[in-house]
């Protein structure tokens, strides 16, 4: 299992990633990777490894302990960046930048719930 430790420090990593980034489709697969690390983080606190980013609903609504009231909100969440944001700018080319002000928020909502949970 990964540690608590290993999935901050990739998360880190992919927000600087994100920051630094010259185009849309690489800023959104890096917020996209940097959130699904902070949530793994979150589950760590609680001996829970996801593994894949498919199954970050499906862990949340299993284990609403990990995010208590706000785990819709960060399984809705990761969901657009999963299921729109990527499609909109890393696998086609529709996205807009009212979808990447979007998809923005969606990732510090993200990691706004988890800073709460890591502290």
């Amino acid at each position: 299992m990964a540690r608590l430790e290993t999935h901050l420090e990739k998360a880190k990593v992919f927000q600087k990633g994100a920051d630094e980034a010259t185009s849309p489709e690489m800023q959104v697969e890096a917020w996209f990777l940097g959130a699904y690390h902070l949530i793994e983080a979150c589950a760590a606190r609680h001996r829970i490894h996801i593994q894949k980013h498919q199954r970050v609903p499906d862990e949340l609504k299993r284990n609403p302990a990990i995010f208590g009231g706000k785990t819709a909100q960060v399984s809705e969440a990761f969901q657009y960046l999963d299921r729109e944001a990527r499609a909109k700018f890393v696998y086609g080319g529709s996205g807009t930048e009212a979808d990447l002000r979007l998809t923005r928020v969606a990732f510090e909502t993200i990691r706004s719930c988890c800073e709460e949970v890591l502290r």
